[in-house]
């Protein structure tokens, strides 16, 4: 067998240990018994209703909807806060909109601008020499033309 070649840990602090143990206790365990044995008193009264001569199962009934509606609400309640703070925060920003939007778009009327005047400049030598391409073609067809009339 091959020893362990773990770290070993350093000892605990006896006083925080035991803190942390007393808080586990009353933090965690006796909340937990407590909500477990109150579902177990809740489950035997429910029981004990429901087999007595008159049975008010119905109310019961009632009663145990409620408490599954009661999740599904707290969730709607939670959607319904966050639409809510959706539509504020959208019409404060519709109210700063607009002046930005004017602005960007003048900043892109600026750049078409620029962007046309570039491209004007990059095929006018280009526009140039097809121009006086088609003159020298068209006066070489005349030419010809005459000559042969």
């Amino acid at each position: 067998m091959e020893p362990s070649r773990r770290l070993p840990t350093p000892e605990r602090n006896p006083r925080t240990h035991a803190a942390h143990k007393r808080e586990v206790f009353w933090q965690i365990t006796v909340p937990l018994v407590f909500a477990v044995l109150l579902m177990l008193a809740v489950v035997a009264a429910i029981i004990f209703s429901a087999t007595q001569p008159v049975t008010d199962v119905s109310r019961w009934a009632d009663v145990s909807l409620i408490w599954i509606i009661l999740p599904s609400l707290f969730i709607a309640l939670i959607m319904l806060a966050i639409t809510v703070g959706l539509v504020i925060a959208i019409s404060q920003l519709l109210k700063v909109i607009p002046r930005y939007a004017r602005i960007i778009q003048l900043y892109f009327e600026q750049g078409k601008g620029k962007v046309g005047q570039l491209t004007n400049l990059m095929a006018e030598p280009i526009l140039r020499i097809h121009s006086i391409w088609a003159a020298a073609r068209r006066a070489s067809q005349l030419g010809r033309r005459e000559s042969h009339e």
